[in-house]
C-alpha cells in the first residue's frame, strides 16, 4: 500500500502544479486570462503573429536587454497629469500615436512585462484597458521570473509596422478629484496604494501629507507572494486580503497613489478577481494635495 500511496501522492502534487511550478489555485482567479505565465509565453514566441510583447521600463534599462520581439513603451509615456484631471491617462490623440507605433493592432494579443514586480505593467495595462484593448496580458514575475528560469533574453530592437488600434476611452474607469469629492466613503471605497508612512503622513511626496478621507491604505506590494519572483499572491490569499477591508466585487472602489503606478497594481489585482467596478484616481495623490480646497485627514 506504501507505494500506491507515494503514487497518490505524488499524482496529486503534479495536478496542483502548472507547468511552471506554480500552484494551480492561480488558475482559479475570476479573470485568469489576464496573466501569463513564462513557459506559456515562451511557447508562443516566434509560433504567434498577433502576439505583441510590450516591455514597459525606461528605454535605457529596455536597450541593456530584453525578451525576443518586445517592443518598448515606457510606463511614464502613459501618463500626464493635465489630462489626469480631466478624467484621462494621456489625450486620446497621444494614446493612438503611441499605440499605433508600437504595432498594436485591435486584434494584437498584447502581453506586458517590466521587472519591478509588475507596477510598470499593471499601468500598461490599465491603459491599455481604459482605451478599450480587450486582449490584454501580464507576464507574471515579469523579466525577473523569466530571467531566473535561465531563458534567453536579447538586445536585438524590432522593427514592428504601424497598428491600426483606435483607442475608444472608457471613462468609467477613471476618477478625478472632482469625482472624488462627490463619492467620498462610505458611498465608495477608496483604497491608498501607497506605503504606510506615506498614508499618515509622515512621508510627504507633494504640498500635503495624509491621505483621502475615509481611505484604507493597502500598499502595492502586498498583492505580491513572498518569492523572489515577485509574482501575484493566489486567489485566496488576494481574497483574504481585500475582505480584510470590507472589499467585495460587488463595491465600488477607487484606487490612487501618488501618480498612478502603484495604485494600477492594485487595479489590476482587483480585475484579476472579477471587480467590475473599478476606477483609478489617476491623478493621484500628487493632484489632490495640491488643491488646497480638498480635505485630507492623517
Amino acid at each position: 500500500m506504501r507505494p500506491l500511496l507515494m503514487l497518490w501522492i505524488f499524482w496529486v502534487g503534479c495536478i496542483m502544479l502548472s507547468p511552471d511550478g506554480v500552484a494551480s489555485d492561480r488558475v482559479g482567479y475570476p479573470n485568469a486570462q489576464f496573466l501569463i505565465e513564462t513557459q506559456k509565453l515562451a511557447a508562443r514566441l516566434g509560433n504567434e503573429p498577433e502576439l505583441r510583447i510590450l516591455d514597459a521600463r525606461d528605454p535605457e534599462i529596455y536597450r541593456e536587454g530584453h525578451l525576443d520581439g518586445a517592443v518598448n513603451l515606457p510606463a511614464a509615456t502613459t501618463d500626464y497629469l493635465e489630462a489626469n484631471r480631466q478624467g484621462f491617462p494621456i489625450p486620446t490623440a497621444w494614446a493612438q500615436r503611441l499605440l499605433r507605433a508600437t504595432g498594436i493592432n485591435a486584434s494584437s494579443r498584447v502581453v506586458i512585462y517590466d521587472e519591478q514586480g509588475n507596477t510598470l505593467a499593471a499601468r500598461i495595462f490599465y491603459f491599455l484597458e481604459f482605451f478599450g484593448h480587450s486582449h490584454v496580458q501580464i507576464l507574471n514575475g515579469g523579466l525577473k521570473k523569466w530571467r531566473m528560469a535561465g531563458r534567453p533574453i536579447t538586445v536585438d530592437v524590432p522593427r514592428v509596422p504601424d497598428g491600426d488600434f483606435i483607442p475608444v476611452p472608457n471613462p468609467t474607469l477613471v476618477a478625478t478629484s472632482e469625482w472624488i469629492l462627490k463619492h467620498l466613503p462610505p458611498q465608495v471605497v477608496i483604497i491608498d496604494a501607497r506605503s504606510p508612512a506615506e498614508y499618515r503622513g509622515e512621508r510627504a511626496i507633494g504640498p500635503r501629507g495624509g491621505h483621502i478621507p475615509g481611505a484604507v491604505n493597502i500598499p502595492w506590494d502586498r498583492v505580491l507572494g513572498p518569492g523572489n519572483d515577485q509574482t501575484f499572491f493566489p486567489v485566496g490569499s488576494l481574497r483574504q486580503l481585500f475582505a480584510e477591508s470590507h472589499l467585495t466585487p460587488a463595491r465600488q472602489v477607487v484606487v490612487y497613489c501618488q501618480f498612478g503606478t502603484r495604485g494600477a497594481e492594485i487595479y489590476f489585482a482587483l480585475r484579476l478577481l472579477g471587480y467590475r467596478q473599478v476606477r483609478l484616481y489617476d491623478g493621484g495623490w500628487e493632484d489632490w494635495s495640491a488643491d488646497t480646497k480638498l480635505p485630507v485627514e492623517k
